[in-house]
C-alpha cells in the first residue's frame, strides 16, 4: 500500500510543477547539462576498448549460440563487435557517428512543455485516483 501513496504523491507533486512552471525551465536545463564528455577519455583507452568490445561480442554470441531462449544477444554481439571494431581501426569514424548522433538525439523537453498543462492535469487526476483507491482501500479494512 505504501507504494501505491508513494505514485500518488509523486504524481501529484510533478503534475503541480508541471501546471505551475516555476523555474522548471531551469532546473531542466541544469539537469540536461553533461555530467562528463567522455569521447576525450575514451580515445586514451581505444584500444582496451576495442578488444574488451570484440571479446564482449563474442562472448555474447556463444551465450546466445548455447541457449536458444537468448536469441537477443546475437544483436547485442554483433552491435558489441562492431563497435569494438570501429574502435580499434576506425576510431575517427567513430568520431564523426557520435557527432551525428548528438544532433539526431531530441531532447523530450520540448514536447513535455508544450503539452505541460495537459500532463499536469492528467497526473493531478491519477493522484486524486490514487488517494481515493487509498482512501476506499482503508475503508473497506
Amino acid at each position: 500500500m505504501e507504494w501505491i501513496i508513494t505514485s500518488g504523491v509523486i504524481a501529484l507533486i510533478v503534475g503541480i510543477a508541471l501546471l505551475l512552471d516555476g523555474g522548471l525551465r531551469q532546473v531542466t536545463k541544469v539537469l540536461d547539462a553533461p555530467i562528463a564528455y567522455i569521447d576525450d577519455q575514451l580515445n586514451s583507452i581505444r584500444m582496451i576498448a576495442g578488444v574488451v568490445l570484440v571479446i564482449l561480442g563474442g562472448w555474447f554470441s556463444s551465450v546466445a549460440v548455447n541457449y536458444e531462449s537468448l536469441w537477443f544477444m546475437h544483436l547485442c554481439g554483433v552491435i558489441a563487435f562492431f563497435f569494438g571494431m570501429l574502435y580499434l581501426f576506425l576510431p575517427g569514424w567513430l568520431k564523426t557517428f557520435s557527432r551525428v548522433a548528438d544532433q539526431l538525439v531530441f531532447s523530450t523537453d520540448e514536447y513535455v512543455f508544450a503539452a505541460r498543462k495537459t500532463i499536469g492535469i492528467i497526473l493531478l487526476i491519477v493522484a486524486g485516483y490514487v488517494f481515493f483507491f487509498v482512501f476506499l482501500a482503508q475503508i473497506s479494512k
